[in-house]
């Protein structure tokens, strides 16, 4: 897709909220495009959990989550936003990281300012680095931007750790130090998604919705209500095959068919058709 960047900056001047949907691999990434979504976020979450089946504490490495980019951003032609986590690293790591991302077809990439190796940022036990020293790594990825509409995002997750107010005096000095939009995770109130709301009136907003997690889900209507611009639904996905591959797999075993559960599948001819089975053979019959 060519400048995925100038893309997705087009879609945020849009009045209504850019809603993100979670995704891991190419596949994901395929089903949430045809669903109707005009973006994508991948976040380390999802992606730990496919490749490795391991929880987000910091396994995987920079160079693995930007091949796993790399993979999504060829089979769609939307915008994806991509979780570059802490920079793996410092400053000189975080300007590595970010080239990568965008060699890799990022439209925008994510920092956050936990100790590595870092958590979700919905689980218990994280610590943050201080806050000039993340703001340094958001200055040295804002130098090493080869696209100026690569969207660099801020993520404090400082709230759990020093409370609210101290989140959001992070997010100003975050934005002052280069920082295209502000990603304050696990408010864990719509009070305090009010507070951040209010305190960042013409900012871009990213708000992250996770089933079960510390932030009430609110609506992307309502989020957009309170003037959040972008929001992340980063582990819809991921839970939704777990639960039906489950589901389908215990139907097999227990009764030696798939018959009764044809209906949480896609046929034969469906999937191919999906997949883009009638596309090649299109092309395969122009070169013979």
């Amino acid at each position: 897709m060519l400048n995925p960047g100038k893309k997705l900056r087009e879609r945020l001047a849009r009045p209504d909220i850019l809603v993100l949907p979670g995704v891991y691999d190419a596949l994901s990434a395929k089903v949430a495009v045809q669903a109707g979504f005009d973006g994508l976020v991948m976040g380390g979450y999802a992606v730990a959990a496919s490749r490795l089946a391991e929880p987000d504490v910091g396994y995987l490495s920079m160079t693995e989550m930007a091949e796993a980019l790399r993979v999504i951003t060829r089979a769609v032609d939307v915008p994806v936003l991509a979780d570059g986590d802490t920079g793996y690293g410092n400053a000189l790591s975080v300007q590595r990281t970010l080239r990568e991302y965008e060699h890799a077809g990022a439209a925008g990439v994510l920092f956050e300012d936990q100790v590595w190796p870092k958590r979700c940022g919905h689980m218990a036990g994280k610590q943050v680095i201080e806050a000039e020293e993340h703001a340094r790594k958001l200055r040295a990825a804002a130098d090493a931007k080869t696209n100026p509409d690569t969207l660099l995002i801020a993520r404090t997750d400082s709230r759990a750790v020093y409370g609210l107010d101290a989140a959001i005096e992070r997010g100003k000095l975050y934005l002052d130090s280069g920082a295209d939009a502000l990603f304050i995770e696990a408010p864990q109130n719509e009070w305090e998604l009010e507070e951040i709301a209010k305190a960042f009136p013409n900012n871009i907003l990213i708000a992250n919705m996770i089933e079960g997690g510390r932030t009430p889900n609110l609506t992307s209507k309502d989020l957009e209500n309170l003037g959040f611009d972008i929001v992340f639904w980063p582990c819809t996905l991921v839970y939704t095959v777990t639960k039906a591959l489950g589901d389908v797999l215990r139907a097999l075993r227990d009764e030696g068919t798939t018959n009764n559960v044809h209906d949480k599948m896609l046929s034969f001819s469906q999937f191919n058709s999906f997949i883009g089975l009638d596309d090649y053979n299109e092309l395969d019959k122009k070169y013979k």
